[in-house]
């Protein structure tokens, strides 16, 4: 039998796996457009909205400097003689279309009543079609200086939402509906979950007995539910140990896509060690448990009679209990039916 220790263990998220959204200005919270804002233990995905931030305009901002001001008045001259030189040049734009399209009415005319030529008519329709592209610039460049403004109107600014950056468990949530929050306060906490780590401390004297490359099985602490474990595989994280236990930490990763694990819970490891040994084993079915602990197995014996005998177990696997004391290799042991031998020594059933 390959040789196994059970070891508690505790279950952490891993490193990089939670993130902080914290206020990117000083403002006002509020819930997300239609929706409340979601409860912690919530499960969000990417992209949705968990908060509406309103931000703050600081007085340093309402009230420009001196200097800010001259700029300010500057940059208006600059754009009221912009817009009132694209105002005249869409006016005589204007005029040079009307003049050159009258221009192509008349030697078009002349043209049919044979007094013009076909060149004259062309030169015509060909400065047309320049004063109108020069009309459609000029209508476009005053239309892009009429949408520009340089005045602010003071309080008035735009909610934005402030949304989840991946998906995971909303772990806290640190604000409330209506709260005023300062530049970089932390606003939530959201951890992904769905892959956890699971760290094992091993006494030092001990750690050479154990195989670190190897797999673990993850479950109960009390070993028994074997059909609950988890396979967890050994991950390389930054090195950690405990001089008041003389123990140093071993870090395994396991899968948590059904969310049945929680940071903080306690599982029992098997950890295999490094060498194999011949140990006593019973099939799972065999183990029998009285209301004191203790651990039991029935023999046939003759004339259909059975006899209970006491047998200490070292640990279990998926199918096999591993002994360090029971009855002598080779032995028959009731394995279906136990059960039912153990109610009738007793009387429950």
């Amino acid at each position: 039998m390959p040789r196994h220790r059970r070891l508690g263990g505790e279950i952490l998220i891993p490193p990089g796996n939670t993130v902080i959204v914290s206020a990117p200005l000083a403002g006002t919270l509020t819930a997300p457009e239609g929706k409340p804002i979601p409860l912690p233990g919530a499960h969000v995905t990417a992209g949705d909205p968990i908060l509406t931030f309103i931000p703050l305009l600081s007085p340093e901002r309402a009230v420009p400097t001196p200097a800010e001001r001259i700029q300010m008045a500057n940059a208006r001259a600059t754009l009221a003689t912009s817009q009132i030189a694209a105002d005249g040049d869409v006016q005589r734009g204007t005029a040079e279309t009307e003049a050159a399209q009258i221009a192509v009415d008349r030697a078009d005319q002349l043209l049919r009543d044979r007094a013009g030529s076909a060149r004259l008519l062309d030169e015509a329709r060909a400065q047309l079609q320049v004063a109108q592209k020069t009309l459609d610039a000029s209508r476009e460049r005053k239309k892009m200086l009429d949408q520009l403004t340089l005045e602010t109107e003071s309080g008035k600014v735009s909610p934005m939402p402030i949304t989840a950056p991946g998906s995971g468990i909303l772990q806290a949530l640190n604000v409330a509906r209506g709260q005023t929050v300062a530049t970089g306060q932390a606003l939530f906490t959201i951890a992904d979950m769905n892959t956890l780590w699971i760290r094992v401390p091993v006494y030092v004297g001990q750690l050479s007995d154990f195989d670190l490359t190897a797999d673990v099985q993850a479950g109960a602490l009390s070993g028994r539910d074997t059909g609950a474990t988890r396979t967890a595989k050994p991950v390389a994280a930054p090195p950690s140990a405990s001089a008041l236990a003389s123990s140093v930490d071993l870090y395994y990763k396991l899968d948590n896509a059904d969310g049945a694990l929680r940071p903080g819970e306690r599982l029992g490891v098997s950890m295999p060690m490094k060498d194999n040994e011949e140990s006593l084993t019973i099939p799972n079915g065999a183990v029998l448990h009285d209301i004191y602990g203790g651990t039991w197995v029935y023999v046939p014996g003759e004339d259909n009679s059975y006899r209970r005998e006491r047998i200490i177990v070292r640990y279990l696997t998926e199918d096999t209990a591993v002994l360090s004391a029971g009855p002598a290799v080779g032995t028959k042991v009731v394995v279906g039916g136990s059960a039912e031998l153990f109610g009738t020594e007793f009387g429950p059933g």
